[in-house]
């Protein structure tokens, strides 16, 4: 539900009771899994369900620059207490102001060396378009031992070089709508979060889980963005405005 923010992560995980069940047995074995879904479905939701459970997680959002990658996996690591890490930034400085003056070398050397010393947990959200380079970095972090990995895309053509890594179907989850009675109790949830019971929802429900089809990212979405005086009229939500508005940031 990357496209809700903060807003989906205040609602409740709702479904989702396979993909969950498939991704928390993977993490107790041990083994890197690939999650694979529209915008929306849930990808980042499920897995930081799952990691909220796992100390020492770290959750990066993909960048396309490798020196932005590592600088961001860096002080991740730095922040969740990676003992190879934890001495390296002096009080008072940001981990983010100490990977920024680090050189790429250095960076990728102190990463695999803290890995494979003592691994964790790493969710990598939102590939796109990886290069060789990243391919070859994260081929080592891939199999650093004690080391899982969640890998998020919306498909296997953004993975760019990684599908070299990411390739098993074995390894793979693939997010399923939700069922129409997931969908609804999802929809009441997100009603109540964002105040909507003042309003008439009886046009509104049914429309935006016709337009929705299952995907819970969507349903959170318009329930948020029905919170703006521009989609209301008097008790009226809206849904034309609101729906054209929020595919518009889909498909950007």
């Amino acid at each position: 539900m990357r496209t809700a923010g903060g807003a989906a992560a205040a609602v409740p995980l709702v479904g989702l009771r396979k993909e969950k069940r498939q991704t928390e047995e993977a993490v107790r074995r041990g083994e890197s899994v690939l999650i694979l879904g529209p915008a929306g479905s849930g990808k980042t939701a499920l897995v930081r369900s799952i990691a909220a459970s796992v100390s020492g997680t770290i959750y990066l959002p993909y960048r396309p620059v490798l020196h932005e990658m590592l600088g961001s996996m860096a002080a991740a690591l730095v922040r969740s207490g990676h003992p190879r890490f934890a001495r390296l930034v002096k009080d008072g400085h940001a981990p983010e102001e100490w990977a920024n003056e680090q050189t790429s070398v250095h960076l990728r050397g102190l990463i695999w060396n803290g890995l494979e010393a003592k691994g964790c947990l790493i969710i990598l959200d939102g590939i796109n378009g990886a290069s060789f380079p990243a391919y070859r970095f994260f081929q080592r972090v891939y199999h650093s031992p004690g080391t899982t990995m969640l890998a998020i895309a919306r498909d296997v053509f953004q993975l760019g070089e990684l599908r070299r890594l990411l390739w098993d179907p074995r390894r793979t989850i693939q997010m399923a709508p939700l069922a129409e009675t997931e969908a609804l109790t999802l929809f009441e949830r997100a009603a109540e979060r964002f105040g909507l019971r003042e309003f008439d929802l009886a046009g509104f429900r049914p429309r935006v889980l016709e337009s929705a089809k299952g995907n819970p990212g969507q349903i959170v979405e318009m329930c948020r963005m029905a919170r703006d005086p521009q989609y209301r009229s008097g008790k009226h939500i809206l849904f034309a405005p609101l729906r054209i508005d929020l595919m518009t940031r889909y498909l950007a």
